[in-house]
């Protein structure tokens, strides 16, 4: 009996070890994260000083006008367009790693060597290096349109309202765009061969082919790699912030900035974690969608 009961126990007992981990590092952070969105602390405050404050620092953020176009920055700037681009030529590029062309003239390795340089390089070098390309006044963009006499003066990229989103996005997409290029290329090699001859017996063209085979199949993939680049993205801190630290003025904001401004900036640690609840709420949908995704394919 006893013997039968301790088998029983020892997955619990083997598992044991891992979930304190979890609780120590995730679960009782996130727990506090939760009870001080509705408190008042300053970060040279100990925790047994915090004020509870109900609802008021949600309040606040949205009546400032500051949370509202960090949130539409998070959602259609930093996350909408950079995912959609990075989709785009993501599947665009990973075609052409898996054209005939490259596989005749063996090129197919140093193509995917050259694709993925990018996501080797740490995300702060990398935003190191495009900011000095990206320069007003001794960027290497600037100068090589000055000498092609496209313009007449150095264009402050990062510093102007009409110019800053686009050159944050390039900046991920050159980044990020590696990951997802890999990813595709993955499923383009996962469809069966036979299919596509059995498309070309019944005579279908490579139109007819790219419809009926190719996007079928990818589609799975698709589906879970766009939701993994949003929850990548969403929450991002790094390209903003050290590219223009949310400016020119609040211009750049994302709901990640804001976090951070407000807990050490502002020094309302209540603050911080009231846009990081919310944050997590958002990713907490999109996370229930990933693996609502991820269940279906592997039933099927």
């Amino acid at each position: 009996m006893g013997g039968t009961r301790l088998r029983a126990l020892q997955p619990y007992l083997l598992s044991a070890p891992a979930l304190l981990v979890v609780g120590l590092l995730f679960l009782i952070p996130s727990i506090y994260n939760v009870v001080l969105a509705f408190q008042s602390l300053s970060p040279y405050q100990s925790p047994g000083d915090a004020e509870p404050v109900g609802f008021e620092n949600f309040t606040d953020l949205w009546s400032s006008g500051d949370l509202p176009n960090a949130a539409i920055n998070t959602v259609f700037w930093l996350t909408a367009m950079t995912v959609v681009l990075r989709i785009a030529l993501g599947l665009a590029l990973a075609l052409a790693l898996e054209s005939p062309i490259l596989r005749r003239w063996k090129l197919r390795g140093v193509s995917r060597t050259i694709i993925l340089i990018p996501w080797m390089v740490p995300q702060v070098v990398a935003i190191a290096a495009w900011r000095w390309i990206l320069d007003g006044n001794s960027g290497v963009l600037n100068q090589a349109l000055t000498g092609l006499g496209i313009i007449d003066g150095g264009i402050p990229f990062l510093a102007q309202t009409s110019t800053v989103w686009w050159s944050i996005i390039a900046i991920i997409v050159w980044r990020e765009l590696p990951f997802v290029v890999m990813v595709l290329v993955a499923g383009l090699q996962s469809i069966p061969a036979e299919q596509y001859e059995a498309a070309e017996v019944d005579g279908a063209g490579r139109w007819a082919s790219w419809r009926s085979v190719t996007v079928p199949n990818l589609r799975p993939v698709l589906t879970i790699v766009v939701l993994v680049t949003v929850i990548q993205t969403f929450n991002n801190f790094v390209y903003v912030w050290l590219t223009t630290g949310g400016g020119p003025g609040n211009y750049t904001a994302v709901l990640a900035t804001e976090l951070y401004s407000a807990a050490f900036f502002d020094n309302e640690l209540g603050a911080g974690a009231a846009i990081g609840l919310l944050m997590t709420v958002i990713m907490a949908i999109f996370a229930v969608v990933y693996m609502r995704v991820t269940s279906t394919k592997e039933k099927a």
